[in-house]
């Protein structure tokens, strides 16, 4: 569906008991081998040699380190797989300051530095004392991230809260090279919804015009 709805890419989340979305290696390798599309392996704190195993088996086009993992992770997972490798960096969706933009800055230039090929921009929350990192339908403040995006110097795909309806505007906005979303097009958790999913491509496609 999303194929032909005209995305470039699907990602899939994979051994990750904390989130609805999650499937099991079987399931996964249904989508990996017959999607047309290019298809990101999505892991959350895994060992290295847990996402060794998951990529041998479902040998994806990238695999987006999605978790608290660090540099080192990223440049034995990028020498061992050959493949892309996306990291995830999360910003609070509750208002960020000056010094977690410079946090993010040096964290993207040292995840560059290490091999990842591509950074993911996505939001936090705070529930209790625990904190939620992706998955939240929550935005944050995208000033924020075009400030980030400006000094960034790689490429960068901007996540949290984007939807049909707002998707243009962050574009406009922080003109991230790409955007990573999954509540946004969903009409129940886990479950795409194919109006929705076709709208927002439109709405992207629509900006890509205008460039």
């Amino acid at each position: 569906m999303v194929s032909e709805a005209g995305a470039d890419c699907l990602g899939v989340l994979v051994n990750v008991p904390s989130s609805p979305r999650s499937l099991t290696v079987e399931k996964a390798k249904e989508i990996f081998t017959s999607s047309k599309l290019p298809a990101i392996l999505l892991t959350f704190d895994l060992k290295s040699d847990q996402v060794i195993d998951l990529a041998r088996e479902l040998t994806p086009f990238g695999v987006q380190l999605a978790g608290n993992e660090n540099e080192k992770d990223v440049t034995s997972l990028k020498k061992l797989l050959g493949c892309e490798i996306w990291k995830t960096l999360h910003i609070s969706a509750e208002g960020t300051s000056k010094i977690e933009i410079h946090n993010a800055l040096d964290k993207i230039r040292t995840f560059t530095e290490a091999g990842a090929d591509k950074i993911v921009l996505d939001s936090y929350v705070k529930k209790g004392t625990k904190l939620q990192k992706g998955g939240t339908g929550q935005s944050f403040d995208w000033s924020l991230a075009k400030e980030i995006n400006d000094m960034a110097k790689t490429f960068l795909f901007l996540a949290g809260g984007i939807k049909p309806d707002n998707v243009r505007d962050a574009l406009m906005q922080v003109n991230p090279d790409g955007i990573d979303l999954s509540s946004g097009v969903e009409v129940s958790v886990g479950k795409k919804d194919e109006r929705l999913v076709r709208s927002l491509i439109d709405a992207v496609r629509s900006v890509e015009s205008i460039e």
